[in-house]
């Protein structure tokens, strides 16, 4: 099975560039995930600032929930 994908350039450059840096914004998606995660995990010395770590780290989750993206 194939999916291909097409653009008229350079009317759908903007389409295009969006479409072929998908990977690359996925993967920072996925650096952000770790980041927050290991600050939750182990910045427990400061409440509050595991606190707004931890209401990030939630909220973080909330949005890629609504926009169905799965790291």
């Amino acid at each position: 099975m194939k999916a291909i994908i097409e653009f008229n350039l350079p009317d759908d450059q903007e389409e295009y560039e969006l479409c072929n840096k998908a990977q690359d914004m996925l993967l920072a998606l996925h650096n952000i995930q770790q980041y927050l995660r290991g600050k939750v995990k182990y910045e427990t010395h400061d409440e509050k600032k595991w606190e707004a770590y931890d209401e990030i780290y939630q909220q973080f989750y909330v949005i890629l929930n609504e926009h169905d993206i799965k790291l």
